[in-house]
């Protein structure tokens, strides 16, 4: 996606809202970004990672500015649930008791009590809610209907969440974790598509692929920093 259409996406948002309230919007996605970070020096990178990945398959997928616009505000909210998830659950390195992951999984269900309420989302239009809610809420269902928190399968599970699962898990498996090593970015193309019809969309998992070998030869695209590339 280009500037111009960013710029296109970010005025729209902005003609939403009363003056300076778009501000105050932006600054409060920031701060809750910085505090999720905060947890487990991850979440809130990874976020941002994440945010540009869907934003650029969206714009594959021919979406109109609107829904674009929605699902770039639910991309930089759709983990805040994990705010409620202790620290130590988070960090942990091996497998999860059946209680830890019971934790972790509610992180959906939490995000979405704590957005519904949201003041900005309640007098926003019901397309933008709409799309933010349904993120939060459905980004860990999968295309084979064994994901949660509802078990939704195929095109059951709304657009923006399925461009949201491989985004996100795409941009989680090429960083650096709190419990693992980051893999290459042909390795985790590969599982993509290794998993395609499976966990993901396979329509959006090639279109995803064809964005980031694009974006390679091209030198475009979201940006990984790792603290080895400074070295």
């Amino acid at each position: 996606m280009s500037v111009l259409e960013m710029d296109s996406i970010v005025d729209l948002l902005i003609s939403l809202y009363p003056q300076d309230t778009w501000a105050n919007v932006h600054n409060l996605l920031a701060t809750w970004r910085e505090k999720l970070d905060s947890k487990d020096n991850y979440s809130g990178h990874h976020s941002g990672l994440a945010t540009e990945y869907a934003v650029q398959l969206a714009g594959r997928q021919d979406l109109p500015y609107d829904s674009i616009a929605a699902l770039w505000v639910a991309v930089h909210v759709y983990d805040l649930g994990k705010i409620s998830v202790p620290e130590n659950v988070l960090v942990k390195e091996g497998p999860l008791s059946t209680a830890e992951t019971m934790m972790l999984r509610n992180h959906v269900s939490t995000g979405y009590d704590l957005l519904r309420d949201w003041d900005v989302l309640r007098v926003s239009p019901r397309w933008l809610s709409q799309v933010v809610l349904e993120v939060v809420l459905f980004h860990h269902e999968r295309w084979d209907g064994h994901g949660y928190p509802k078990g939704l399968k195929s095109k059951e599970i709304p657009l923006p969440a399925r461009i949201m699962t491989v985004a996100d898990s795409y941009a989680a498996m090429i960083m650096d974790t709190p419990y693992r090593q980051a893999r290459a970015e042909a390795l985790a193309l590969e599982e993509l598509e290794r998993n395609a019809g499976e966990q993901f969309d396979p329509y959006l998992v090639k279109s995803f692929v064809s964005i980031v070998r694009l974006n390679q030869l091209t030198g475009r695209g979201p940006q990984l920093h790792r603290e080895s590339d400074a070295a």
